[in-house]
């Protein structure tokens, strides 16, 4: 089960990456970012069913 505080950490870290996201120029760089930040919310959103199905 996650606990609130790695939903909030995780939420954190994907709003970072979209600032980032605004500021690099470097195709690589931003492909990275946008890589990373939809493999946090994947993962984000899973925790987040799973609390649900689980009634938390």
């Amino acid at each position: 089960m996650a606990s609130e505080e790695v939903l909030k950490r995780l939420q954190v870290q994907i709003d970072g990456l979209s600032q980032r996201m605004r500021y690099d120029a470097n195709d690589l760089d931003y492909e990275t970012h946008l890589q990373r930040k939809r493999e946090l919310q994947r993962i984000l959103d899973a925790l987040k069913r799973q609390r649900k199905q689980e009634g938390l």
